[in-house]
């Protein structure tokens, strides 16, 4: 029977993510219409704001390309609340 090390080496092999994982965290209230998008942070403070003319979608895109990403291969990025920035410009 195969030591311990092995077993769990070879389960490794088999459960990571064939892709990286995105979780996008979003802050919603009952009865509210969900608004796109307008900036994303990721778990060590890195932040992206939507540029003009950009989807939500590339925002996403763009954010997941270099954002922190877990061993396991999992992106962790929140909503940025636009109201901590109300006058910034998009970078």
């Amino acid at each position: 029977m195969p030591s311990l090390d092995v077993r769990l080496k070879a389960l490794e092999v088999k459960t990571s993510p064939a892709e990286p994982l995105t979780i996008i965290r979003r802050f919603v209230s009952p009865g509210q219409l969900l608004p796109e998008l307008q900036g994303l942070q990721d778990d060590k403070g890195n932040e992206w704001l939507r540029l003009p003319g950009e989807t939500e979608q590339n925002l996403i895109d763009r954010a997941s390309l270099k954002a922190w990403r877990s061993p396991g291969g999992v992106i962790c990025l929140a909503e940025r609340p636009c109201h901590r920035y109300p006058n910034q410009p998009a970078s």
